[in-house]
């Protein structure tokens, strides 16, 4: 039944009148009537009882009305406003990523969605594991993921974003003491972890020219300190060491096989996208540097 009904209801058992609630409302005086007559006709009884030409009260059954009126539209709206404040207070968008260059591709797109005056807070965990974080796109802990693995799993789409190139780097100083060798075979090799996506790209590579690993790490971070600490060679994604190329701590050795890495987003297949989310997305393809058709996914549900 529509709230209206007994917000007009206490009006007029306060006025006393029907005509003076109609002018409040902006009703005419048969609407007015017309909304008493229903609340009459669905509980059956008269509500009211006429005085004079132009004044009504209430009567026992309009009283015993009232006091359930009163407190029902109290509690509606209460409700309101409680719902009207949680939406200002959007629920965050959760990103999880299973890669460390998520820290280098989500600054830009963090940076646009503020820019926008979007109303989302998002909130991102950078875990060490993809089955870490596909599991919590599943189990909905995260909005959204970030990844560099083709993810097989039909409930989950998948959309490009960045094609990395991954370097072979060395510090200055240790390629100095080696006489400038170019042959990273001569090199001590910082590797990742087996498992690691970007271990699978060179595999083949290291078992060919007989390149066995001095250490092993699950993260790239901790790989460049150990290259930038002269352990070794190590394989990164070229935005991870730019700034120590540009400056002269490390170098890179070109003549090493060229290898790529390609950065995507996913998110649940039934997964219902809020405004800010919609919005987010947008931006993430707008960032792209290759062909991802996220707005394409977007204008089509």
């Amino acid at each position: 039944m529509d709230i209206q009904l007994f917000r007009t209801l206490l009006l007029v058992a306060k006025l006393g009148s029907v005509t003076h609630a109609a002018e409040q409302l902006n009703f005419t005086q048969p609407a007015i009537t017309a909304q008493i007559r229903t609340l009459e006709g669905h509980f059956g009884v008269s509500l009211f009882e006429r005085v004079g030409k132009k004044r009504v009260i209430l009567n026992s059954a309009g009283q015993a009305l009232v006091e359930y009126a009163e407190r029902l539209v109290s509690v509606y709206d209460e409700m309101h406003i409680s719902f009207q404040a949680s939406m200002k207070r959007a629920e965050p968008i959760r990103i999880g990523s299973s890669t460390d260059m998520a820290s280098y591709v989500l600054p830009s797109i963090l940076r646009e969605f503020q820019c926008r005056k979007i109303n989302g807070i998002i909130s991102v965990d950078i875990r060490t594991f993809l089955s870490d974080t596909i599991k919590g796109l599943e189990d909905n802990t995260f909005d959204i993921i970030i990844v560099n693995s083709k993810i097989s799993n039909e409930k989950i789409l998948q959309f490009p974003l960045v094609q990395e190139r991954l370097v072979w780097v060395a510090q200055r100083d240790l390629a100095a003491g080696n006489n400038g060798c170019i042959n990273i075979a001569d090199y001590p090799f910082i590797n990742f972890r087996p498992g690691s996506v970007y271990r699978s790209k060179y595999e083949e590579v290291l078992k060919k020219m007989k390149i066995d690993s001095v250490v092993e790490y699950n993260d790239a971070v901790s790989i460049l300190h150990a290259v930038l600490d002269g352990l070794g060679v190590g394989v990164l994604p070229y935005v991870s060491v730019a700034p120590f190329l540009a400056n002269g701590t490390l170098i890179e050795f070109v003549n090493a096989p060229k290898l790529y890495v390609t950065i995507s987003l996913a998110f649940h297949r039934n997964k219902l996208l809020s405004p800010a989310m919609r919005a987010l997305l947008s931006i993430f393809s707008e960032k792209a540097n290759i062909e991802n058709g996220i707005v394409d996914y977007l204008e089509s549900i």
